[in-house]
């Protein structure tokens, strides 16, 4: 994302904070000032008397200045573009925040908010860079956009193959993030066995069955301009990011488009079918805030939490899992029982952080179970069912370390074999 970009972003999230902050300790005042009960409503409406006339000054200021700094900082775009290239760090900082609050950053139509492209990566055996930054993920690769764009189709240095590996990364992270520890399961894959790997870089912040919907339209677009016939597609998806190809595997078949019919092999890393701890103990914690008047203003900080993020808490990959509740208020699980399709063959990958003879008493793999990257539901409607010779799990391994896990590296190796 190019320097002039990042700094309108960065100056609007900023004063989207000063806003939200201004909120907080105003509605602290308010409920303070009104000497509710430990435990109950809080009251309503602005601070009263100065402390309301204070806070209504700074919103109108924050308001002004917003203004004049976008107007300042339009000059700048093309010096600052012209002499701070992006590099990988940033790259790193823009996923990240994309996957905190990617669903605010999209819908002021902040330019940081990450689009969906696809892309590919080139100068896969070059020598290691010497630009600043570049150990940060131990690559060079450049990487370069296909679609919607078709910048990589002219590049000399590009062939594409009959062979498409689709590569979908996880949860505040970008494609570049592949690579970890010096590997890379699609450039391995590509070099076994003559894949041409297409990664997807996606906003993750923003709920997981739009990211699916435009994977799909995306996808049959790709297909149609690929400069060779497409022979098949074998997709490897990372975390959330096989949540977006399910998603995306059923909004193609809803809206009949034709890419799912070369879709021959999915493979799920880690993914949490059937969500993550982690996010429903984020959604009680901000539940206990709201719990008193006195902490109940503190409860939006929990809200900060993106729509991607409260997908993760059951899984949601359709509309109707979460339309019609807030996701901030509601707690159980809504999904719509979703088969895996079929015609695909359809493999998953689970970590434990236990050792081999823990058995069914397995740990996570910090961030998401066993029974969920494999499936498994107490509500047989649910479960997703991968055929016994389909599924691994693997002891002693966290949820990261999956990128770069020799023991994975195998287990891709074997099953995505070309016949």
């Amino acid at each position: 994302m190019k320097t002039g970009k990042v700094l309108h972003g960065a100056a609007r999230l900023a004063f989207d904070s000063v806003d939200g902050v201004n909120t907080i300790v105003e509605q602290m005042y308010r409920n303070i000032s009104a000497t509710p009960l430990p435990f109950g409503r809080a009251p309503e409406g602005p601070a009263p008397g100065i402390a309301g006339l204070v806070h209504r000054v700074i919103r109108g200021v924050n308001g002004g200045v917003r203004s004049t700094t976008d107007v300042a900082l339009s000059p700048l775009t093309n010096y600052l573009d012209g002499h701070f290239p992006p590099g990988p760090h940033r790259a790193a900082v823009i996923a990240a925040l994309n996957g905190v609050c990617g669903d605010h950053l999209h819908r002021s139509g902040n330019p940081l908010a990450t689009p969906m492209t696809l892309r590919v990566m080139l100068d896969p055996d070059a020598p290691p860079s010497d630009a600043p930054g570049a150990a940060l993920f131990e690559t060079c690769h450049r990487s370069v956009e296909i679609y919607p764009s078709a910048a990589a189709l002219s590049d000399s240095e590009f062939t594409a193959g009959g062979h498409i590996l689709l590569l979908a990364h996880g949860l505040c992270m970008n494609e570049l993030e592949w690579t970890a520890k010096q590997h890379n399961h699609g450039h391995m894959l590509a070099k076994e066995y003559g894949y041409s790997p297409v990664f997807v870089r996606y906003n993750s912040g923003k709920h997981i069955s739009q990211n699916g919907r435009e994977l799909a339209q995306h996808l049959e677009g790709l297909v149609e301009r690929w400069s060779v016939p497409v022979q098949s597609i074998t997709a490897l998806g990372f975390s959330m990011g096989g949540l977006v190809l399910r998603s995306a595997m059923h909004s193609a078949l809803e809206h009949a488009q034709r890419w799912p019919q070369l879709l021959d092999k999915v493979v799920y890393i880690g993914t949490p079918h059937h969500g993550s701890a982690l996010e429903r103990g984020g959604y009680w914690l901000q539940r206990a805030m709201a719990f008193s008047p006195y902490t109940a203003p503190l409860a939006a900080l929990g809200r900060i939490r993106s729509d991607g993020i409260t997908d993760l808490r059951h899984g949601n990959i359709v509309d109707a899992d979460w339309q019609l509740y807030d996701e901030h208020q509601d707690n159980a699980d809504h999904r719509v029982p979703l088969m895996l399709p079929s015609g695909i063959d359809h493999y998953a990958i689970a970590g434990t952080l236990s050792r081999p003879s823990a058995g069914y008493l397995q740990r996570s793999d910090g961030l998401v179970h066993p029974d969920s990257a494999l499936g498994r539901h107490p509500l047989g409607a649910k479960t997703l069912g991968f055929a016994a010779d389909r599924q691994r799990v693997f002891c002693q391994l966290d949820h990261l370390s999956m990128l770069s896990d020799a023991r994975v590296a195998d287990q891709l190796k074997e099953w995505l074999r070309l016949s």
